[in-house]
This record gives structure tokens, C-alpha cells and sequence, in this order.
């Protein structure tokens, strides 16, 4: 008996070892899907006009498939174009179908160039508005609502309605035509 009870113990024991081996329930070991991967976010920028948020910048990224992109906090997008941006500096995400993430800090730069467009109307604001509107006040801080080059994109719907439309500023047919064309070519200080 004693002979059967220890081949017993060591079938069990052989059993309990093979079993605990060849479990198909045990987990696999699992691997980072993303640290083989290199992927790489580059960006192409166009600059804002000066007081306006027409920047815009187009990603693309490399090292995987299945990209999607985000700006800051956004919702992840399939389009790689980023527009509406004013200048300044953005965070900007691409995920790939696996998940794996690359960010990349990307600045759109600002076009301070004013436009000949742009010079022809705030010299007519400067000489037809009411001085209040567009001159400085003591020591050069800003008086009026067309102080600045960002007041005059800012309000160029008011200068519309106001002098263009209406009877404001006294512009003559010329004049009011200079503002409507700068005002449809997008209104900006670049134009």
C-alpha cells in the first residue's frame, strides 16, 4: 500500500506540474505595440496676417498607418489640415491605428507686411474719420476706435456699414469702392 500511495503521490504531483505549464488560460507576456514603431509629425505653416486668425497649418505624419490628428485638447480629426489660426504657438497630436502617439509643438508665424490694399484704406480712415477715431491719445496711448491696424480689421464691418453704406467719414464713390475691394480681398493689413 504504502509503494501505491507514493506512485499516486507522484502521478499527482507530475500532473499538478504539467498542468500549471500548459495552461491555455495563462496570459500571454504583453509587449509595447508602440516602442518598435518611429514615427515622425512633421509641419508646414502659412502665417497669419497681422490681427487675424487665418494661419494655417497641414501635418503629416510617418512610421505607422491609420493616422488621425488633434490640436491641443480637440477631437482627433482624419483631415491634416489645421486652418483659423492666429500667430502663435500650438500642440499638435497624430495617433496611428494602434494608438501610438507623437506630439510635436509647431509655431505660426505672423506677416506683418501691410499690403498696398491695406495702406490706401487706413490713410483714408486717418484723413476722413473724425480724429477722435484713429489718433493718439497723450503720450501716444492709443485714443478712439481706430487707434490701431487691429481696430480698423477688427471693425472693417462697421467701417462697411457705417462709411461705405452710410453717409460716416463723407468717402466718395472712389473711396467707398477702395474699402469694398480691400474689405472682398479678405480685409486683412497684408491685402
Amino acid at each position: 500500500m504504502l509503494v501505491k500511495n507514493l506512485i499516486l503521490s507522484s502521478v499527482f504531483a507530475s500532473v499538478v506540474v504539467f498542468s500549471a505549464c500548459s495552461s491555455e488560460s495563462d496570459p500571454e507576456p504583453t509587449t509595447d505595440k508602440c516602442a518598435s514603431k518611429n514615427i515622425v509629425l512633421t509641419a508646414t505653416t502659412v502665417s497669419a496676417a497681422s490681427c487675424s486668425s487665418n494661419g494655417k497649418v497641414t501635418l503629416r505624419a510617418t512610421g505607422s498607418t491609420g493616422f488621425t490628428f488633434q490640436q491641443g485638447n480637440s477631437a482627433f480629426q482624419a483631415d491634416t489640415v489645421f486652418g483659423g489660426l492666429a500667430a502663435g504657438t500650438y500642440t499638435f497630436t497624430a495617433k496611428d491605428v494602434d494608438g501610438c502617439t507623437k506630439t510635436a509643438t509647431v509655431t505660426v508665424g505672423e506677416n506683418t507686411t501691410k499690403g498696398p490694399m491695406y495702406t490706401d484704406v487706413s490713410a483714408l480712415i486717418a484723413t476722413k474719420c473724425n480724429q477722435a477715431c484713429h489718433t493718439a491719445g497723450t503720450g501716444g496711448a492709443p485714443k478712439g476706435i481706430f487707434a490701431t491696424d487691429c481696430d480698423i480689421v477688427a471693425l472693417k464691418s462697421m467701417i462697411t456699414v457705417k462709411s461705405v453704406a452710410g453717409t460716416m467719414g463723407g468717402l466718395n464713390t472712389t473711396e467707398k469702392a477702395q474699402i469694398t475691394a480691400w474689405i472682398a480681398a479678405g480685409g486683412t493689413i497684408n491685402n
